[in-house]
């Protein structure tokens, strides 16, 4: 299974990733938890958002996420923990981020799940650029 990381969208196929995760789960697994994030119609100010653009810090960003990986995988005693975040230009409802977490039971996979998604919002080094269809823009941090 590919690693966590950053990628260029064009790079990953979600299904794929879902579809191989799905036929090589570990034997110990009873929860998978799958959080798909999706480019929002209603942006900042609550402005119609015509893209989404997302830049990165390649080595810094694919080292903290690879960290959050590792870090929740261990808090929880979860089997698989990845976070897969994409960077280019995204139009709305196009998916930017994969984040897995596979467990021994939901007890452990909803908490490691959310805090996986909270994580990887805040430590990479990642910018976000809204483009807006009244041809305005601005970075965001959510």
């Amino acid at each position: 299974m590919t690693e966590s990381g950053i990628y260029d969208k064009e790079k990953i196929e979600i299904v794929s990733v879902i579809s191989d995760l799905l036929f090589n789960l570990p034997k110990d697994a009873g929860a998978v938890m799958i959080f798909i994030g999706v480019v929002r119609e209603v942006g900042k100010g609550d402005k119609k958002v015509r893209r989404l653009e997302i830049e990165s810090y390649d080595e810094h960003a694919n080292s903290a996420i690879k960290k959050i990986s590792d870090e929740i995988r261990n808090k929880y005693e979860l089997s698989l923990a990845r976070i897969y975040h994409f960077k280019g230009s995204f139009n709305v409802g196009e998916p930017l981020v994969l984040v897995i977490v596979v467990g021994k039971s939901r007890k452990q996979a909803f908490p490691a799940l959310q805090e996986a998604i909270e994580r990887y919002k805040k430590e990479p080094a990642m910018w976000k650029k809204e483009v807006y269809i009244d041809g305005s823009w601005a970075w965001i941090s959510d």
